[in-house]
């Protein structure tokens, strides 16, 4: 993911030229192993990191730049990967929402993304509900520092993390692709009896297509994901900014019945649309472009929606 230009448009590792540091969340303690989209990776971090895993923005001029009214500014989205994977499971979302005029931001959330095995084994046990959640908000409150109008797309566990952001009003659009509101009942009863172990087992890789991730699951991470997936399911009816949501139905991870739970619980405006050629990976798989698309354009309507008279091309 060199730094170079793209249909005249910038695409950067960070969002600012100042040297980066890992990101601190004040809502804990110690610092995360999360890695903002809007600040440079310093070489020794870059280089414990697998190249997919880098965060990266997609920036329309000089973006970065402050105006008086906050208003007055490009609209932007911040995208968050799903469990055991990286940037680069989102990036044809954010290439896709760049494409319509919108700046993006693609963090790489805690514990994901060392290159090294005993990182990931480390660091992925480390993982928390909180921290996951933490590090969200502080991206979003990044974007909102920036901008006046702010969408969130998660994939799979980034989308259960979209919703709770939603519904605590912190953005103005959600979108989500196989939102984990609901894991496979092997892992749920396994993580709920057993998560409070440390240990890991290989993972159920699809290989169909290039999606790096993890090779592997952590029983303490999958804790943190149950906690996520139900706090996400009880917080729907506190929804209430415009939410779109792709799934599939042949999608043998995240249920499809969790779009009926959206449909019968989410309080504001619901976009559901079907890709039943995908899997579960759903930017990368058969139907990414489509999907990338659909995602985009919910986007640029809901960006237009709120200020008629300006566009975000």
């Amino acid at each position: 993911m060199a730094d170079g230009r793209i249909s005249g448009s910038v695409t950067v590792d960070s969002f600012s030229a100042k040297a980066g540091v890992k990101a601190r969340c004040p809502a804990m303690a110690a610092p995360l192993s999360y890695f903002s989209g809007f600040d440079a990776i310093a070489p020794t971090d870059r280089a414990r990191l697998m190249a997919d895993a880098v965060p990266f923005a997609l920036l329309h001029g000089n973006s970065s730049s402050q105006t008086e009214n906050p208003q007055e500014k490009r609209g932007a989205i911040v995208c968050l990967h799903g469990f055991t994977a990286m940037p680069y499971g989102v990036r044809p979302v954010a290439e896709a929402c760049h494409g319509q005029g919108f700046d993006v931001i693609v963090p790489l959330q805690p514990g994901h993304g060392f290159a090294a095995a005993a990182d990931q084994g480390r660091e992925f046990s480390r993982m928390t509900a909180a921290a996951m959640l933490a590090a969200a908000r502080e991206e979003v409150k990044r974007a909102r520092d920036r901008y006046g109008w702010v969408g969130l797309y998660g994939d799979s566990m980034g989308g259960a993390i979209a919703l709770i952001l939603a519904s605590e009003g912190l953005i103005d659009a959600c979108a989500t692709t196989a939102p984990a509101l609901k894991l496979p009942f092997r892992g749920e009863v396994l993580c709920a009896l057993f998560g409070w172990l440390n240990f890991s087992i290989p993972k159920r890789r699809e290989m169909r297509f290039y999606a790096p991730c993890y090779p592997f699951e952590n029983s303490r991470a999958g804790r943190a994901l149950l906690k996520l997936s139900n706090q996400a399911r009880r917080c729907l009816d506190r929804v209430t900014c415009p939410t779109f949501v792709a799934h599939s139905r042949n999608d043998r991870t995240i249920s499809p019945i969790v779009v009926d739970w959206l449909r019968d619980r989410v309080a504001g405006p619901l976009e559901t649309q079907w890709f039943d050629r995908s899997g579960h990976v759903m930017p990368l798989d058969v139907c990414g472009p489509e999907v990338s698309r659909a995602i985009a354009t919910f986007f640029q309507e809901q960006f237009q929606g709120h200020h008629p008279h300006q566009t975000t091309a």
